[in-house]
Parts: structure tokens; sequence; C-alpha cells
């Protein structure tokens, strides 16, 4: 019987088959288990310059099945509303945690990559750092009859407050952590946690849009670090690397 992970690949291969999205296949990383971490990216996701709003998706943090069809259903709501789609660059790793595995500590220290408890988080952390989206956006299952619930990471602005999203409280969660601090030496990524049952996702997704338009445009610090970043000159890029890698060929 396929588990939660399954599920999600499947329907969302289905999703982008009958809408046209133009995602790309990836993978953040893999689990313990060898099982890849899929991501879907937009073409926007690492442009310099775009006129949409920029986020990254992250849902079934808990493995749960009722989380996975919270994500689907946005993932869905998003596919079929081509103004959303013009609005916004939404890439996604559906299924975060594919074997289900006890919830993760972030910001995570030591062993990126070949961590033997916890890789996920790891792959994660660092995916979700250097794509440097403008907000990251976490879906949970909410309950069947309807309720929804906002909350953000980080300082609030007009479209936290147009959402009437309370603060997350600090704690070693995922987007308190990439909201504080200097996340993977870049610079910090919003947040907003939505909460919400398959029935409503539509309609709070065409919400987030407006209240981000109404907002205008921002950049994320982590992104305007990356964008830096691409501006240096080669010689820039060299200088940064001596002190690290020396500047000399001596066997």
């Amino acid at each position: 019987m396929p588990n939660a992970y399954e599920k999600t690949l499947t329907e969302t291969n289905a999703i982008r088959s009958r809408t046209g999205v133009p995602w790309t296949g990836d993978a953040a990383g893999v689990t313990r288990r060898d099982a890849p971490i899929a991501a879907l990216v937009h073409p926007d996701a690492y442009a310099g310059e775009s006129d949409r709003h920029r986020i990254l998706l992250v849902g079934g943090l808990s493995g749960s099945e009722e989380d996975a069809a919270a994500v689907l259903s946005v993932l869905d709501a998003y596919a079929r509303n081509r103004r959303l789609r013009n609005r916004v660059a939404l890439s996604a790793v559906p299924c975060a945690n594919p074997d289900g595995a006890a919830s993760a500590s972030y910001p995570p220290q030591g062993g990126f990559f070949n961590h033997e408890a916890d890789p996920e988080s790891r792959y994660l952390w660092r995916y979700a750092g250097f794509m440097a989206p403008d907000l990251v956006l976490e879906i949970r299952a909410g309950d069947s009859d309807g309720g929804v619930e906002w909350r953000h990471s980080g300082e609030p602005n007009p479209a936290t407050d147009a959402l009437g999203a309370s603060p997350i409280d600090a704690d070693d969660s995922l987007l308190p952590s990439l909201a504080a601090g200097v996340p993977n030496n870049l610079g910090t990524i919003p947040g907003l946690r939505l909460t919400v049952s398959p029935d409503a996702a539509g309609g709070e997704l065409a919400r987030l849009a407006r209240a981000l338009d109404a907002r205008g445009m921002q950049k994320s610090p982590a992104r305007t670090a990356l964008d830096a970043r691409r501006e240096r000159s080669p010689l820039e890029v060299a200088s940064a690397l001596v002190p690290r890698y020396g500047d000399a060929l001596d066997p």
C-alpha cells in the first residue's frame, strides 16, 4: 500500500500533467533510507530578476497522510489559478520527511550530508538557504471543518497583518530558525505557516497573493546576499577563495 510520500509523488506528477505548470523535478537530498526528498522547481526560482513573488513551499514535515493531503490541495489550487501563477513563482518540497522520522531540530549542527541520525533536516536547511526564496511557506493539515490559521516568523509586515497572522513562538522548528541569525551564512528568510483544510486551500492562496501584492515585492536578506555574490567579478571570487585554499599549486 503506498505511503504518504508515494501518494504525494503520484498526485504531484498528475497535477503537473493536467495543468502544464513548468515545474522541473529535483531532489533536495536523500533520507537515511536513501529515498530522494523530491522537489519541484519553478523556472524563476533562481532568476536574478523577476516580477513574481518567489516562494518555497515546504510540506509533509510530520510525514502524515493528513499533511500530504493539505500540501496537494495547495499545489493543485496554485496550478489551477493562472492569475496566481503569474504573480507567484512557487517551488516546493512537498514531502520533506519521506520516512516519517521524528521531528528535527533547527538549525542543524554539524555532520552535513553524512549525518547518520538526521540527514533530512540538513538537506532541507541547505536547500532552502541556497534557493533563497523571498518567503518559505509551510503547510500543515487543518480540521475538516474548514478551520484556517496563519502564523508568521520574522518581523510582522503589512502582508502578515492582512492575513491576520500571529507570530510563531521562537523554537527550534524550521521557520523561526530561518528567520533568525544568519542562516547558511547568507541571511534570514521570513516564513508563513498555513494550517488549512483541503477545501479552503484555494481561497487562502488567493488571500496570500493579494497580501503580497499590497505589500510590494520584498527580497529576503538571503536572496539579497546571493544576488550580491552573483555580481562578484572573477578577481573578487578568487580573493575570497585564497584564504581557505591558498594561491600556489605546490605538491
